[in-house]
């Protein structure tokens, strides 16, 4: 979902910018800086990650004004980084994005909460949900917290755009029926595997690169 600056009202235009600064700020803010300050393979882990989803937003089904299918990969950045981290990433690859397409920088601010603040702050509250009631293992870490969150955050992403659009005029609800938000929900299955799959790979392969996961908690004597 990329937005086009230009069939925004000034309204969206405003509000994204106004929320998603105040996300920054606090992202900013709180984020754990002292674990990547003076470790360049942390850093070098985030910036490539950044780098993986700039080149992943490039590709997917576009048709005109912002209808967009594409992996956000946003479940998978919250898990590895923490929220504030996420953001960070996630708003370097959207800069790039800018920097390659017609989006205007104007839509920036909305983009960025739809592309990246609501998945990941669906990602993380599920996270803290399942923490506090779910069983603590492998499984449903994988699951739950690698499929489950990102078919979510997709499908909640894409409807919160779809409105947007609706509701900028760029195309009636009619048209939006029948050519984006019946293909909704079947964005959540990819986009649950697709992230579900790095998840595990990354914990099996680099699990110290996954700030989540933790053998205490969700292995040793499982």
């Amino acid at each position: 979902m990329n937005l086009v600056a230009e069939s925004l009202s000034l309204t969206t235009i405003v509000g994204g910018w106004a929320l998603f600064v105040l996300v920054l700020i606090w992202a900013l803010k709180t984020a754990p800086w002292h674990k990547v300050e003076n470790d360049k393979s942390a850093q070098h882990v985030l910036l490539g990650m950044a780098v993986v989803v700039f080149f992943v937003w490039q590709f997917g089904a576009s048709l005109e004004d912002g209808i967009t299918f594409h992996f956000l990969l946003m479940t998978l950045m919250t898990m590895m980084f923490g929220p504030q981290f996420a953001i960070v990433a996630m708003l370097l690859a959207l800069v790039g994005v800018v920097l390659q397409s017609d989006l205007g920088w104007l839509s920036l601010g909305v983009n960025a909460i739809l592309m990246g603040v609501l998945p990941i702050a669906v990602t993380w509250s599920m996270y803290k949900l399942g923490a506090k009631f779910l069983e603590a293992n492998f499984f449903v870490y994988l699951f739950y917290n690698g499929f489950l969150s990102a078919a979510v955050g997709v499908v909640l992403s894409l409807s919160l755009g779809a409105v947007l659009l609706s509701v900028n005029e760029v195309y009636s609800f009619e048209v939006l029926k029948q050519s984006f938000i019946v293909y909704i929900p079947l964005m959540a299955t990819p986009e649950g595997f697709v992230n579900g799959m790095l998840l595990g790979a990354f914990v099996l392969l680099k699990p110290h690169w996954v700030a989540t996961f933790h053998d205490k908690t969700y292995i040793n004597g499982k």
